[in-house]
């Protein structure tokens, strides 16, 4: 790999990996494309640490809020237990308790299923099937307001089936941020709650298939440098386009990027076949 192929690789990283159009799925293309026959599991960790490093930044007050609530609420005093609803720091409890549930479902296909998509990752067929998917799932996006209750919090149901989503988004080619926030969105949710939801939850996530994926490295690391280019494009582009995913949620948009998932996904049934 050399550094005009870590900093695409970066930037593309960057870009899909918030916006719904699959990072894993155009990784993968991407590295086919530059003639990487198998995956470049150092890289991709690297890339990844980057933008989950941007998802720590944007939603740093939120993060900051179920620490220092979760701390208050566990470091009370037995005598006078507090209700987390009837007091200030429940809806930073509540909603690290909603991530803690959306988890598990996660956790479970990640578990389970993982060797079973990893192999997937070097067929643009499978990928191409699979960006369809996602851009299903966007065009069902514009009926979500029909479902709407405008609810500032998910409950245990709701945790639980986004966590069931993206769960399914380990397959390369569907979005974790484009599954999750049109399943919080047809749940009920208001778009603001399924956008910060769907991001939050992918901490646990991303942390566990991190931790997962460096067990598997092997001796074969790319140059510094080359990380170095990968990893801070995928940053800098990551900050911005969370900020652009953040205005297009709120504006009910998401479906502007089903014509390009249904494109790229043609684009990868060509190329396999």
């Amino acid at each position: 790999m050399n550094i005009l192929q870590a900093l695409c690789l970066g930037v593309l990283q960057g870009i899909t990996e918030f916006l719904p159009v699959s990072s894993s799925g155009h990784l993968a293309l991407a590295q086919y494309l530059f003639g990487f026959r198998e995956p470049q599991l150092f890289f991709d960790v690297a890339v990844h640490v980057a933008t989950l490093m941007a998802v720590f930044v944007v939603f740093r007050a939120d993060l900051l809020l179920m620490f220092t609530d979760c701390l208050r609420f566990f470091s009370r005093t037995p005598s006078a237990p507090p209700t987390p609803a009837s007091t200030a720091e429940g809806s930073g409890v509540r909603m690290a308790v909603m991530i803690l549930v959306g988890s598990l479902p996660t956790a479970v296909i990640g578990l389970l299923l993982r060797d079973v998509f990893q192999r997937f990752f070097t067929s643009p067929a499978i990928v191409g099937l699979c960006l369809w998917i996602t851009g299903f799932f966007l065009v069902w996006s514009r009926w979500s307001r029909q479902h709407r209750k405008h609810l500032d919090s998910p409950n245990v149901l709701d945790a639980l089936v986004i966590g069931l989503a993206q769960g399914a988004a380990i397959s390369p080619g569907v979005s974790r941020s484009g599954v999750t926030i049109v399943t919080g969105l047809l749940l009920g949710l208001r778009p603001e709650t399924a956008f910060r939801f769907s991001f939050l939850l992918s901490i646990p996530a991303i942390l566990g298939a991190l931790a997962s994926e460096m067990f598997h490295l092997n001796g074969n690391y790319p140059e510094w440098h080359i990380v170095a280019v990968g990893s801070f494009s995928a940053f800098v582009v990551g900050w911005v386009a969370l900020g652009v995913l953040r205005s297009l949620v709120e504006r009910g948009k998401l479906f502007y990027f089903a014509p390009y998932c249904f494109a790229v996904g043609a684009v990868a049934l060509i190329v396999a076949f």
